[in-house]
């Protein structure tokens, strides 16, 4: 399991470069959980960043994904 500095944020997936072209990528992190107010941890989908591996820093910056 891989959290954030303040343990609120955490996964248990790696990064995957889900679009890659010749100027840039997208890193994705395909689950992530938050701490809930009761304690309990709730998935709340994938977070993704551009030209980004690093997953604490997609879990904490990262842009959630979107329903097409």
């Amino acid at each position: 399991m891989i959290y954030n500095k303040n343990k609120t944020i955490r996964t248990s997936h790696g990064v995957e470069k889900c679009y890659s072209t010749s100027i840039g990528f997208i890193g994705r992190v395909h689950d992530v959980e938050y701490l809930q107010p009761n304690g309990q941890w709730g998935s709340v989908g994938s977070r993704w960043l551009i030209n980004e591996m690093d997953i604490q820093m997609i879990i904490e910056n990262g842009f959630k994904s979107a329903i097409l």
